[in-house]
């Protein structure tokens, strides 16, 4: 697995990031196969780990601390999580940016990772409203105080990565760019023009252009088909793309991680996922090369 550099940051991310949330968060998948997944990653040769407070209320933080227990001392792993999104007693997830909220979210999210410091924070979905400057003042308190080395923001709102990235806090952005949304792509140049690093959240456009989610086997493709039922216009405008299940040399999953990592600024690309097999899959993409025509064909279809 090869390297990118973080932008300013200097830090070595793996090109292909693992998302610990989603169903690999929910008590009802297995914490065996979870943590099965982490170590099966690792050995893969990925390095950087995204999470965050808000997924299944706490327990993907939980459950990634309790893998990396088995990497102790594996100074390369870099762990990301994100602040700003609560989830109440009743599970109604709610949005509190004030500096105590700020805080605690950092405080419990080390504890149930077991780290003595984030690596990087990322402000989760905030509105332009929301960058104020007691925000950034909480922020780079727990920085100083070394709580935390770098800070970020998590959208896929152009308006406020671009309001954000107007404002010298903030070291890395994590955005939505993929074969299905590729007007991001100008964004990814600036924001590296900036010397921020560019994280990448949906690489395989939720397989939305594959006919495996609408292929209701289990408890965990039941989910992933409401999840993507919310998105009803992706779901439809992924049969635009549904050519790139019939590539002889690679799956339409593998091409799509392909073409988010041909882009050099570009730092990681993050997936998620409850199969080892998918797991192995986006690896090996990693090391795909697309042919210039298939490039051209994916950036002729219309953006979902």
């Amino acid at each position: 697995m090869k390297q990118r550099t973080a932008g300013r940051t200097g830090l070595a991310l793996s090109e292909l990031g693992f998302g610990c949330s989603s169903f690999w968060a929910k008590p009802v998948f297995p914490e065996a196969q979870a943590l099965a997944l982490v170590d099966a990653a690792v050995g893969a040769g990925i390095t950087f780990f995204d999470t965050g407070p808000s997924y299944a209320a706490g327990n993907a933080e939980r459950r990634l601390g309790l893998a990396l227990r088995n990497h102790r001392g594996d100074d390369r792993l870099v762990i990301a999580t994100k602040v700003g999104t609560h989830v109440a007693a009743s599970g109604r997830h709610y949005k509190d940016w004030s500096r105590g909220a700020v805080r605690a979210s950092v405080e419990q999210s080390l504890e149930r990772l077991g780290r003595p410091r984030i690596d990087l924070l990322h402000l989760h979905g905030p509105s332009l409203e929301d960058l104020t400057l007691e925000l950034i003042g909480a922020l780079e308190e727990l920085r100083a105080e070394k709580l935390v080395r770098f800070i970020g923001v998590n959208s896929f709102d152009e308006r406020v990565l671009r309001a954000a990235l107007a404002l010298p806090s903030f070291d890395s952005f994590m955005l939505e760019y993929n074969v299905m949304k590729k007007r991001n792509a100008a964004l990814v140049e600036t924001i590296a023009a900036a010397g921020r690093a560019v994280l990448v959240g949906t690489p395989v456009a939720q397989a939305l252009f594959t006919g495996q989610v609408f292929a209701v086997t289990s408890l965990g493709r039941a989910w992933a088909l409401l999840r993507a039922a919310r998105h009803g216009r992706d779901l439809a405008a992924g049969f635009r793309y549904r050519f790139l299940n019939r590539l002889p040399e690679m799956s339409g999953p593998q091409a799509a991680v392909a073409y988010v990592l041909r882009h050099p600024q570009v730092t990681t690309a993050i997936f998620g996922t409850t199969r080892m097999a998918h797991l192995r899959e986006n690896v090996a993409a990693a090391c795909l090369t697309l042919p210039p025509e298939l490039v051209d064909e994916i950036e002729r279809r219309p953006d979902a």
